[in-house]
């Protein structure tokens, strides 16, 4: 089952709430390239995606992004 945006958003706020942006950032990349890009798993790799694009985000797309809907 693939993960939902609402989910996703929940995962981003955990982990900001747990270490600083910046940290978190270079995390998600590392998860998305070394498991996300690579893996079979289409589940995980498009969890780690939406995961990825939530740190690190189109500039004109930042406010739209972290609200639930």
């Amino acid at each position: 089952m693939p993960t939902s945006v609402h989910e996703a958003n929940k995962m981003y706020r955990v982990i900001i709430k747990h270490i600083g942006k910046e940290t978190a950032q270079k995390l998600v990349e590392e998860l998305n390239d070394e498991i996300g890009k690579p893996t079979d798993n289409m589940s995980l790799k498009v969890s780690l995606q939406m995961l990825f694009n939530l740190f690190h985000p189109p500039q004109e797309d930042c406010a739209a992004l972290h609200h639930d809907d």
